[in-house]
């Protein structure tokens, strides 16, 4: 499957409150502010927040949304938020594509090291993590028992982004 990375548009930032099908799911994903159920507007004002961008993966002969994960300046890294894969396109190596174009795209803006949250009862989601490099690291600020914080140096991001770039 050939897929595409864009700057997500308000439709598919809608769509993603489909995928989600109780508040624990959808807090796992988009924290413990977000509301369930929550109208379309308050959902988009709880994601759009200032100073992130908001990337969608889409597939690129049928325009599916496929993923979507957000970028930001936090800790003095590019954090990357809110990442998740359409739910029927789980399981298919998508977690990967999304993480590495948008490790590309952060790095492309100015040369950090990387970071990221995780729930740690989500597994899946943490071994992911772990294979493309991400290390559990002490959090820069107070600890919360339910998460991880990630880190990938900077130029373990570019070593391994250009390990995937040259595999596709």
């Amino acid at each position: 499957m050939t897929t595409q990375l864009a700057l997500a548009n308000i439709a598919e930032m809608i769509q993603l409150q489909s995928w989600f099908v109780s508040a624990e799911q959808q807090q796992s994903w988009g924290g413990d502010n977000f509301d369930y159920p929550c109208s379309e507007r308050r959902f988009l004002e709880l994601l759009c927040r200032p100073g992130t961008q908001s990337y969608s993966l889409s597939d690129a002969h049928s325009g599916e949304l496929l993923g979507f994960g957000q970028v930001c300046d936090r800790f003095e890294r590019h954090h990357l938020a809110r990442l998740v894969i359409r739910p029927q396109h789980r399981g298919k190596g998508l977690a990967r594509v999304l993480i590495f174009e948008l490790i590309i795209q952060a790095l492309g803006q100015q040369r950090r090291d990387i970071s990221l949250y995780v729930h740690r009862h989500n597994k899946i989601a943490v071994q992911c993590y772990s294979r493309l490099g991400f290390t559990a690291s002490p959090p820069p600020e107070l600890e919360n028992s339910r998460l991880y914080f990630m880190t990938l140096t900077a130029t373990e991001a570019i070593s391994r982004a250009n390990q995937y770039l040259a595999q596709i």
